[in-house]
Formats: C-alpha cells, structure tokens, sequence
C-alpha cells in the first residue's frame, strides 16, 4: 500500500505475528501477507519479493487490538453503553486511517518539495550558463561590426 520512510524500522511478516500476538489472539504470518495483499495493512514488497512492515504500523495495529480486546473484556454499564462504545471504536478506526492516508500524502508533498527544488536549481544554473553564453556571443558580434580598418588601426 504505502512506502515505508527511508531509514525507517520495518518488520517481516513473521516478525509482525509475533508481535501482534502479543494481543492476547495469535495471528498468523499467511494472514499478515493475505492483508498485505488485500491492501488491508499497509507495507512493502522488496525486489526479491520479501514484504517489509513498517513498525509504526503494526504499533498501531497492537494497540487497536488491545484496545478491542479490552472492551471486550469490560463490563457493559448500561443498555446504550454497547452501542456507543462500539461507535467510538469504529470512529477511532476511522481516525486512524486517516493519519495513515494523510501521513502518505504528507510524504508524497515533501518528495514533491524536494523534487521542485531541484528543478528550480538546475533551471537556474542553466540559466545562468545561457546569460555568460549570451553575453560571449554579443560581444562576439560587436567585435565583427567593428570595421576591419578599425580593428587594424585601434581607432
């Protein structure tokens, strides 16, 4: 689905299960790659195939499970409790996958920025070759209207 920052910790699929076991509910390593598949997780495919997990994300996974897990676990304290604890897991959720989605667009303007950037440097510099060449060949050419007798006598 998305990049993994450069310089950024990531995990194997098998690394992933291990920690996202850690939930209480195992899960594993084929279901972390059908996720990564299905674009339902977010990583990385390498040259050689192998997915590479950024640890930020199955963090966040950890903890959306725990949290799960843990109003599974506390008691109900009234009729609508349920019902309104559920919709704020599913707005967390939802919040949660909109700073996914903005941190990848995030990351996309600052390749964008840099990329501009250089652009802008390259056409200046080039630019700037174009004024000293211009510059060369107008004096080139007032050099040549100078009559021939003017070059030879000074004058």
């Amino acid at each position: 689905m998305g990049r993994a920052n450069a310089g950024e910790e990531t995990y194997s699929p098998v690394e992933a299960s291990r920690v996202l076991s850690r939930s209480g509910r195992s899960i594993s390593e084929r279901r972390i790659r059908q996720m990564l598949q299905a674009g339902e997780l977010e990583g990385e495919q390498t040259e050689g195939g192998r997915w590479r997990i950024p640890r930020r994300v199955v963090n966040r996974l950890l903890t959306e499970r725990r949290e799960h897990e843990q109003l599974r676990t506390e008691p109900e304290s009234g009729p609508g409790a349920p019902e309104s604890v559920r919709e704020l897991v599913d707005r967390v959720a939802a919040l949660e996958r909109e700073r996914g989605r903005l941190e990848g667009r995030l990351e996309l303007t600052e390749q964008t920025e840099s990329t501009t950037r250089a652009e802008r440097d390259r056409l200046i510099a080039e630019l700037e070759a174009e004024r000293v060449e211009r510059r060369r060949l107008q004096e080139q050419l007032e050099e040549r209207k100078r009559g021939f007798w003017v070059r030879l006598f000074g004058r």
